[in-house]
């Protein structure tokens, strides 16, 4: 793992006081030293300012006889 992600999680966690927590993480994750960061990060084409499903759910239905429904 990286230097600055390890130190970041160990500072929030010592932020809730979980050294319970903190000793286990240490335990199980160690520092990658020889780590080198990706040069290309391939970033999302869509940003999260753009509209979402849930700006589009204005739609009606109707429900037949049988009680199925469906979109008009």
């Amino acid at each position: 793992m990286d230097q600055g992600y390890y130190e970041e999680i160990t500072s929030v966690l010592a932020m809730f006081d979980r050294p319970d927590l903190i000793a286990e993480f240490q335990e199980h994750v160690k520092v990658d030293k020889d780590y080198k960061p990706p040069k290309f990060v391939r970033k999302d084409k869509y940003s999260d300012s753009e509209g979402s499903a849930t700006s589009e759910s204005d739609y009606e239905v109707e429900e037949d006889e049988n009680g199925f429904q469906s979109l008009k």
